[in-house]
């Protein structure tokens, strides 16, 4: 077995919300569906993310997150907050949603997360 995909599914409040916010970091809807089971899939390069809808859900309370582990995460960041600039005019550095910034580690720049509309710490590696 060496073709192994494991891809996380996380919570939202709505798939609509979700699918907005990525989009705006340069991700591609790759599935929607709105019954019987809210559902959406979107991918930039080799990262997938899905998001199942709870109506219920609170993201101020959430406990959910995924490593997302790639080559260069100054690059990432950089496309990810020029696409916040251009929603919002800012990068979004504080509440739901929100992006830190890098930090400096051994000498170079590595990690920072996003939380996004569900509450969801995606950690950039």
């Amino acid at each position: 077995m060496a073709d192994e995909l494991t891809i996380p599914l996380l919570p939202c409040p709505s798939i609509d919300e979700i699918a907005s916010f990525y989009e705006m970091l340069g991700f591609e809807i790759t599935y929607r569906q709105t019954r019987p089971n809210p559902h959406v899939a979107v991918r930039r390069d080799a990262i997938n993310l899905h998001f199942f809808g709870m109506d219920d859900y609170d993201p101020a309370q959430s406990y959910s997150t995924c490593l997302v582990i790639v080559a260069d995460t100054n690059e990432l960041y950089e496309a990810f907050a020029a696409g916040m600039r251009s929603v919002h005019g800012k990068r979004l550095i504080a509440g739901i949603p929100r992006m830190t910034r890098p930090r400096l580690r051994n000498d170079r720049y590595t990690g920072f997360t996003v939380v996004d509309p569900g509450g969801n710490w995606i950690r950039i590696h």
